[in-house]
């Protein structure tokens, strides 16, 4: 988020630069916060989770966010709080 960005402007902002869709509606979900990293000696992320709701465009990553997609399961090699989060919601089965 920038500075005095509202929450929906910044996520219609990075879905439209990362995904290439334009949100019309999205719901906030929660917060992950990233226990790994400050656990390694790192920073203390947090990531806002939004569902997006109702969108236009077709979906086409950039390199930023080349390994994205729609799954209903868990897939490989994903960040392990982010993942305990979607479980934990009940979003996805493992």
């Amino acid at each position: 988020m920038r500075f005095g960005e509202a929450l929906l402007i910044a996520v219609r902002r990075v879905a439209m630069r990362e995904l290439s869709i334009d949100v019309r509606a999205a719901a906030n979900r929660g917060y992950i916060e990233y226990p790994s990293h400050y656990l390694s000696g790192l920073d203390s992320p947090v990531g806002l989770v939004f569902e997006v709701i109702d969108y236009s465009g077709d979906l086409a990553a950039d390199t930023e966010a080349s390994n994205s997609g729609w799954f209903t399961k868990l897939p490989r090699h994903m960040h392990a709080d982010q993942d305990a989060f979607l479980l934990e919601k009940g979003y996805l089965v493992a």
